[in-house]
């Protein structure tokens, strides 16, 4: 009797312990299996974002770079710049002295005043522009020696002052003073009827003359864009031969990153979509830019030697397509952008910006 009721005792913790195990059991496997469920889900939420959102380590800065070559031969005498120093457009970079342009100037004002004299009243306006053209020269070398000097008396660590801004301002109305004169004379030359030798003779020595005063105008080289000098090494007694690009100006008025992504996520990229960048050196900050071009070729079919392989020993390499974002956040000074920059590009193939500016979805 006692024996039977130890059995039965004993029996009744076994049996509870055994159950528990088999509860325990029961919930890993069921852990597991929802820990197989939610790696799914997440695998599939993230193989479906990286189809939405392609996004590609393999980018950088790019702006358009100007290579500053001269119009005329000569020696360099005046510098007004140095490396690394950004420019506005129009702003005096160097001078260039040739005897043989004073010379030719002289000349053909001596052949011009000689035909204006036998060519009558048809030559009046032609006089008047060219009088009036003369004055606006010796405007421009005015302004440009008040540039040079205020230029001269600010220190390399100096902010511009009120007397440099005066300066430019008052170089910027001469230049545009005597473009707009050189363009009404040159209209009037294209005007002058040849009827006689005389006005032949005067439309040979305007032609002459404006060739002239072109060819000093051009001796004094200013920046074709606002931008940052790069490579500019140039100094006084430089010999300095016409068409020789001498140094570069990078522009900073529309900055593009060039980012080439894989063929496997180019089905879903189109022109308009929205795309977010950011670049090494500022990780922090997001700037926002769209699809402004899609490269059809890939990098590797502009290489120097062909991709193509007829031999046994092929490789099948996932080819990249360069895809051009336009940079539309304002480019804040202190996060001021460098040419070759690297960066991280992630487009948003669920948006559209269309020409209007206005997001479609």
């Amino acid at each position: 009797m006692n024996s039977a009721s130890t059995v039965q005792g004993t029996s009744a913790p076994v049996d509870t312990h055994i159950g528990r195990r088999q509860i325990v059991s029961g919930l890993r496997w069921i852990a597991v299996l929802i820990l197989m469920i939610v790696a799914i889900v997440a695998v599939f939420f993230y193989w479906h974002y990286r189809e939405l959102y392609p996004r590609t380590e393999d980018a950088y800065a790019s702006s358009g770079i100007l290579h500053v070559t001269t119009q005329v031969s000569g020696l360099v005498t005046n510098v007004y710049v140095q490396d690394d120093e950004r420019v506005d457009e129009d702003d005096p970079l160097f001078d260039i002295k040739s005897p043989s342009y004073d010379i030719a100037l002289i000349d053909a004002r001596a052949k011009f005043e000689a035909a204006l004299s036998g060519a009558g009243h048809t030559a009046k306006t032609l006089s008047s522009d060219a009088i009036d053209l003369d004055d606006k020269a010796h405007a421009l070398d005015k302004a440009l020696k008040t540039y040079s000097d205020a230029k001269a008396a600010l220190s390399p660590d100096q902010q511009p002052f009120d007397q440099l801004t005066n300066a430019r301002k008052s170089w910027q109305d001469a230049l545009n003073a005597f473009r707009k004169t050189d363009d009404a004379f040159q209209k009037d030359l294209g005007d002058l009827a040849i009827s006689t030798p005389a006005t032949a003779k005067l439309q040979a020595a305007t032609i002459q003359l404006d060739k002239a005063v072109n060819d000093w105008f051009h001796s004094h080289v200013v920046a074709p864009a606002s931008g940052w000098l790069s490579r500019m090494t140039l100094q006084p007694g430089t010999l300095v031969e016409m068409g020789t690009p001498l140094f570069a100006i990078v522009k900073d008025d529309q900055w593009v990153v060039n980012a080439n992504f894989k063929e496997i996520d180019l089905a879903r990229v189109r022109l308009g979509q929205k795309a977010t960048i950011r670049f090494d050196m500022y990780p922090d900050q997001v700037f926002n830019g769209i699809v402004e071009g899609i490269s059809m070729a890939s990098g590797s079919a502009f290489a120097m030697l062909s991709p193509d392989s007829a031999t046994g020993n092929w490789v099948k390499v996932p080819q990249r397509f360069p895809v051009r974002i336009k940079i539309t956040s304002p480019i804040a000074p202190e996060h001021s952008l460098r040419v070759g920059a690297s960066a991280e590009v992630t487009v948003d193939t669920t948006s559209y910006v269309g020409q209007d500016g206005n997001e479609r979805v």
